[in-house]
């Protein structure tokens, strides 16, 4: 008797592992168990490329000037300034006008001896000028027909007015500037002056101003203001070219102030 139960025990657990067996899934062999963690793949970032940087400022001693010719660049301590039209507020002007990309050559001067008997003046500038001693107070040298450039004849004159005893370097300064914007006012579309600087002239304390102007017809010209006080005595002096040719005449602007004597 005991014997059947012991072999109906046994029979009972085959039949429970044979069931237990069939009911898992063949397809999945060695399953891991689902609550066992598991590494998920390593984030991948983007490698951020830096943009190039570009340093657009000037350095601090840079000068827009700096074509200026020699003299002027010695000369010229303030800001320079210029207007587009007459009348306007003054910004900076190029020294030269340049018609094609090639510099035209360098003109070469003869000079000649000139007296001024009515103001007392002598000096040498270019040879061959024609002169106009006419008015008490000026004296003209124009360029003739013949030497005339890009269509405008160089003129250097000199005046001197009488000013009063309250007539001050201020005054001169002044004075000056008027002048430089006063010839902008006429026959120029438009008109470009620098700021004034200070130089003698006869040995006497003094100021110059440089101006760029436009014609209407589209001529350029070129000139420089020169003003001194003499003893109760205003002395202007003033040349003015073809813009093209803006050195070579500020080279007999030179010449002339060097060789500059009262009589």
């Amino acid at each position: 008797m005991n014997k059947r139960i012991v072999f109906i025990c046994i029979l009972l657990a085959t039949l429970v592992l044979l069931t237990a067996c069939s009911n898992q899934d063949p397809t999945v062999p060695n399953a891991p168990p689902s609550d066992i963690p598991t590494q998920q793949p390593a984030m991948v970032t983007a490698t951020e490329v830096p943009l190039p940087s570009f340093d657009t400022t000037l350095p601090e001693d840079y000068d827009p000037a700096s074509e200026e010719d020699p003299e002027a660049l010695i000369a010229n301590q303030e800001q320079p300034q210029v207007h587009a039209r007459a009348g306007a507020t003054p910004i900076p002007i190029d020294p030269v006008d340049l018609p094609t990309p090639t510099p035209r050559q360098a003109l070469v001067f003869t000079y000649a001896s000139y007296t001024a008997d009515n103001l007392g003046l002598t000096f040498e500038s270019v040879a061959g000028y024609e002169v106009d001693a006419t008015q008490p107070d000026a004296f003209v040298l124009r360029e003739p027909a013949s030497m005339v450039k890009d269509n405008y004849p160089v003129e250097i004159s000199f005046n001197i007015t009488p000013v009063g005893s309250s007539y001050t370097i201020s005054s001169l300064q002044t004075d000056l500037r008027t002048r430089l914007n006063d010839l902008g006012q006429v026959n120029y579309d438009e008109w470009q002056a620098t700021t004034i600087s200070r130089r003698s002239l006869l040995d006497k304390d003094g100021y110059y101003g440089n101006y760029r102007g436009v014609m209407f017809d589209g001529t350029i010209v070129r000139g420089r203001v020169h003003m001194a006080l003499l003893d109760g005595r205003l002395l202007t002096m003033h040349v003015s070219c073809p813009g093209w040719y803006n050195t070579d005449y500020m080279t007999v602007y030179t010449h002339i102030r060097d060789t500059l004597k009262a009589i």
